[in-house]
């Protein structure tokens, strides 16, 4: 660069910085998403996440334990004015994958629905009765109340 090229604007230089009449001034905030990256491929990241998340595949239970299981329940819902604060643990269809997650809820039985084959806590949540795979009582031991 020569010096002649330097001077070129020493006229302009320090005049103050023009401001529209017409146009208010960008917010800062504004001007700063000027400058934000550009997600050219938009959910991409959604999808990678979800292709990432992972689902376990459903446990089959083997005869005596299903036999073990249903005395379980059987005897809990003998018990049911007892009010037994259950945990339940189930199997729970992934609605976008194979697979999906083993949910643990933890509640009294309200009722059996046999419409929906579903065992029904008190807080309305359903559970299908052929996905549980463990039914224990949470109240404690040698408090008078029969175990499940």
């Amino acid at each position: 660069m020569t010096l002649e090229a330097t001077h070129r604007y020493d006229d302009i230089i320090a005049m103050p910085h023009h401001q529209s009449r017409t146009h208010a001034r960008m917010a800062l905030r504004s001007r700063a998403a000027q400058f934000m990256p550009f997600a050219a491929l938009t959910g991409y990241d959604a999808i990678i996440m979800e292709a990432a998340r992972e689902t376990h595949q459903r446990v089959l239970l083997d005869e005596d334990a299903q036999r073990e299981l249903n005395a379980k329940l059987q005897r809990a819902l003998d018990q049911r004015e007892s009010r037994h604060r259950l945990a339940i643990t189930y199997f729970r269809k992934d609605g976008s994958k194979d697979g999906g997650d083993y949910i643990t809820a933890e509640g009294i039985i309200h009722l059996i629905d046999r419409e929906r084959k579903a065992l029904v806590l008190e807080d309305h949540t359903a559970i299908p009765l052929e996905e549980i795979i463990a039914l224990d009582d949470l109240d404690k031991p040698g408090d008078g109340k029969m175990r499940v």
